[in-house]
């Protein structure tokens, strides 16, 4: 006697069963993949955001300290001031300007990204009033001579060119050799590479000007900032360059342009010879994703000051353009 009472499902059933459990997974997979590439991208935005503020920050820091201290003085010195190929010739270049800013516009050169701008900044770093025992005098025909010696800082004795107190010697003939004298009233100053004879510093091309107790010996930093050929913004210290390495701020950058804005409040794209009459920087940064994304492309049109390449991209990077304008604060002091 057969029992019917249990029957199973046919294959008919069971492939139906199949589809729609297919149909369900296909859905749920779609709607994965989706939160997942969105997750993705937002994720890969978020880096590049904080990556591009981050560079920003720091370049916007600088910037509004160009020129501090070196505002005092007035005459042109000729120094390589960009060191655009990282050869460390920072004492036979061609440019003649006040130790401020320095501008490189659609910059072609070794080690630069084609097309791009590079910005130098002179300001004051470390520095210290001149003690009763010490002096600097012009020496006259052109030679100079810097006494100095080494001094108390709450108790503690340090070395004569260590001229904030932190244990560090800050002025040497290599990687710290910018110096700068300015007069207590702060009528002037003087900027001079520096050069040594025993204990005692000889400023090359000499000193005009006498300087004593209350006038001050500051380091001067050089710090130039540019894209490197591998997409990456550097910045480097000419004047504290301890590691003979530039710093990497950010990726993925695409363009750094910068605009001059000038005291008649004209704006300009290369100050070259009116240094002294810029009084805002505008700044153009153009970074991208890291990873391409599919299905996307990327024509939109960037203002970038007077960028001569590509625009729009029409890539598949995703990018965001971040502008700033920064006032010089210190430049036009004694204008």
């Amino acid at each position: 006697m057969s029992n019917n009472s249990q029957k199973g499902y046919t294959l008919i059933e069971l492939l139906v069963a199949m589809a729609l459990a297919l149909v369900v997974l296909a859905a749920v997979y779609r709607t994965f993949k989706s939160q997942h590439d969105s997750f993705i991208i937002q994720d890969q935005m978020a880096a590049m955001q904080q990556n591009v503020r981050g560079a920003m920050h720091v370049l916007t820091r600088d910037l509004q300290l160009a020129g501090f201290y070196t505002n005092f003085d007035r005459n042109t010195r000729t120094l390589d001031w960009d060191d655009r190929d990282n050869d460390d010739d920072t004492t036979t270049g061609t440019e003649a300007i006040r130790p401020l800013i320095y501008a490189g516009n659609n910059v072609s050169a070794t080690g630069i990204k084609p097309d791009t701008d590079t910005i130098t900044i002179v300001k004051s770093g470390e520095n210290r009033k001149l003690q009763e025992t010490e002096s600097a005098t012009s020496g006259g025909s052109g030679s100079a001579t810097i006494y100095l010696s080494d001094w108390e800082d709450e108790g503690v004795t340090r070395d004569a060119l260590d001229l904030d107190g932190d244990g560090n010697v800050d002025l040497n003939t290599s990687t710290k050799k910018f110096g700068l004298l300015v007069k207590n009233d702060l009528r002037t100053a003087e900027f001079f590479e520096v050069q040594m004879s025993g204990s005692s510093i000889l400023p090359a091309g000499g000193l005009v000007n006498n300087y004593t107790t209350g006038d001050r010996i500051c380091r001067v930093d050089v710090i130039l900032y540019k894209l490197d050929a591998q997409d990456n913004l550097v910045r480097r210290n000419l004047g504290n360059d301890v590691s003979d390495t530039p710093s990497i701020l950010a990726e993925n950058i695409d363009n750094l342009q910068f605009r001059y804005q000038l005291n008649n409040g004209s704006w300009t794209d290369d100050p070259a010879g009116s240094e002294a009459l810029v009084r805002a920087v505008q700044v153009f940064m153009l970074a991208r994703s890291a990873h391409e994304h599919r299905g996307y492309s990327d024509t939109h049109s960037y203002d970038l000051a007077d960028y001569p390449g590509d625009n729009p991209p029409n890539d598949r990077f995703r990018r965001r353009l971040l502008c700033s304008t920064v006032k010089t604060r210190n430049i036009g002091l004694t204008e």
